[in-house]
C-alpha cells in the first residue's frame, strides 16, 4: 500500500464512492445495512461495532469483523517496504465489498469508511450532530452528486447523496450513503491537506461544489512533503 491511499481517504477524493465505475449508484441498496450512525448501537460515534479510531488495534479490528456472522474480510493489503500502513475491506453477506478499515502505523485503527446503503437521510443526522463545519460538494452524474460534511470535533465525516447532481439541494431529505469515522490525528491531516467550504446551511448543491476559490485551506496544501499527492 502507498502512502498516496491514506491522503486520498484523508482529502476526500473519490473513497471509492465514485470508484471508476461507469454506471455508479450511489443509492445501492446492496451496501452496508446500517443505522448505528442514529441509533448509537452498540456504541456511539466514532464508535462503531466496538472499533474506534485511534484506540482499537488492528488485529482486533479483524478478530471483532471476522467473529461477526454478517460480515467477511474481501481483501487485506499488507505493509509494503518502508510503510507499515494496512488496510482490509469487508463485505456484507455475499455483497461486493462495502467497507474499508485503515492503520496508518500497523497497529492502531486510524480511520474506516462505511458505505451504507440508503436508510438513514440528514435530518435525523442533523438533529443530533448538529452543524457540520465544513462541506464540500462533488458531482457524479447529471442525476447524482454528494456532499461531504465535516464534523471535526467529532471526528466524522458523512456523505449524504444529492438528486439531481449539480442541480440540487443540500437538505435534511438527503439519503446517507457513507460515513468515515476518523482518529483525532487523521482528522488533523485532513484538516492540513484538505482544500474546504464553510458549512453554509441548506442550499444548492453548487454551493459547496469545488472551483477555484476556497472558504478553507489547510496550512499544508501544495506541501508535498506533508500532503503527498503522488
Amino acid at each position: 500500500m502507498n502512502r498516496c491511499l491514506y491522503c486520498a481517504l484523508a482529502i476526500l477524493a473519490a473513497l471509492a464512492l465514485v470508484a471508476c465505475a461507469p454506471n455508479i449508484n450511489l443509492l445501492d441498496d446492496a451496501k452496508l445495512q446500517d443505522t448505528s450512525l442514529l441509533s448509537g448501537e452498540p456504541c456511539e460515534a466514532p464508535c462503531w461495532n466496538g472499533i474506534t479510531p485511534g484506540e482499537t488495534s488492528y488485529r482486533d479490528a479483524k478478530l471483532i469483523i471476522d467473529g461477526d456472522a454478517r460480515f467477511k474480510i474481501a481483501e487485506e493489503s499488507e505493509a509494503e517496504g518502508d510503510n507499515p500502513g494496512r488496510v482490509f475491506t469487508f463485505a456484507e453477506g455475499e455483497n461486493p465489498g462495502c467497507c474499508q478499515v485503515i492503520s496508518r502505523d500497523g497497529e492502531t485503527i486510524s480511520s474506516f469508511l462505511l458505505q451504507v446503503a440508503p436508510l438513514m437521510t440528514y435530518g435525523p443526522v442533523y438533529d443530533k450532530y448538529g452543524e457540520p463545519t465544513y462541506a464540500g460538494g462533488h458531482q457524479v452524474s447529471d442525476e447524482q452528486a454528494y456532499v461531504v460534511l465535516v464534523y471535526p470535533e467529532l471526528p466524522l465525516v458523512i456523505y449524504s447523496f444529492v438528486e439531481g447532481g449539480g442541480q440540487g439541494e443540500v437538505s435534511v431529505h438527503n439519503k446517507i450513503i457513507g460515513v468515515m469515522y476518523m482518529a483525532d490525528a487523521e482528522m488533523e491531516q485532513l484538516l492540513t491537506c484538505a482544500q474546504l467550504n464553510y458549512w453554509k446551511g441548506f442550499q444548492p448543491l453548487s454551493m459547496y461544489v469545488s472551483g477555484e476559490e476556497f472558504d478553507y485551506v489547510g496550512s499544508g496544501v501544495g506541501d508535498e512533503a506533508v500532503c503527498p499527492t503522488g
